[in-house]
């Protein structure tokens, strides 16, 4: 991941097209020069612009991306960095990016799975500490239920449950849904370790 953001910041500084004009873009019309770099063409300068609002969430960047990855288009053909991007993309809503997990997990050994995996609970983890913003531990449930290739039904709660606390009372239905699944002693139990988590999440605490 580290390589990525080096590279990406190489091009950007080295790219003539990265004029200051474009740091007064918005986000929707700096999507959309990716488009239009792409449509172009000009499929390194399109990776830069989408890559930089895929680490702001844009889902449609993210998807972008897992295709870019996925062909070898704009950079070099790598499965498991589409595979993390759809699943980001995914966890933001995107019907069409779920639609490719299953294509991509197909063409990956079981330990790049696993892999990618990982670094999807850590990105989500990190913008969640980082931001603060409790919306990451709803995304975080939903991996745990839905996404993850081990479903944790237990994790899935907890996460639901932090993202409860801190606000998103809509997260209430799927939580008490996943909690049909779990024994009442071990409810408890979670219900423990979330405001455990809470808390580190409201005071940053590492």
């Amino acid at each position: 991941m580290k390589n990525i953001r080096l590279l990406v910041l190489i091009l950007y500084l080295l790219n003539p097209l990265n004029l200051k004009a474009t740091d007064f873009l918005n986000d929707e019309d700096y999507y959309q020069k990716g488009i239009d770099l792409y449509k172009d063409a000009q499929f390194s300068e399109a990776f830069i612009v989408f890559f930089n609002l895929s680490e702001k969430g844009d889902t449609n960047s993210q998807f972008n991306l897992s295709n870019m990855y996925s062909s070898g288009i704009g950079t070099t053909q790598d499965y498991k960095e589409a595979l993390k991007y759809s699943w980001l993309c995914a966890l933001g809503g995107e019907k069409k990016c779920s639609k490719k997990i299953a294509k991509l997990i197909k063409k990956l050994d079981e330990k790049s799975i696993e892999e990618m995996s990982g670094e999807v609970e850590k990105i989500l983890k990190n913008e969640l500490y980082k931001e603060q913003d409790i919306l990451y531990a709803l995304k975080l449930g939903f991996w745990y239920e839905k996404f993850s290739p081990i479903v944790d039904v237990e994790q899935a709660y907890v996460w639901y449950s932090v993202s409860v606390t801190g606000g998103l009372y809509k997260a209430m239905n799927v939580r008490d849904k996943v909690g049909e699944k779990i024994d009442a002693d071990k409810i408890i139990e979670l219900q423990s370790e979330a405001n455990k988590i809470y808390t580190k999440v409201k005071y940053f605490v590492n």
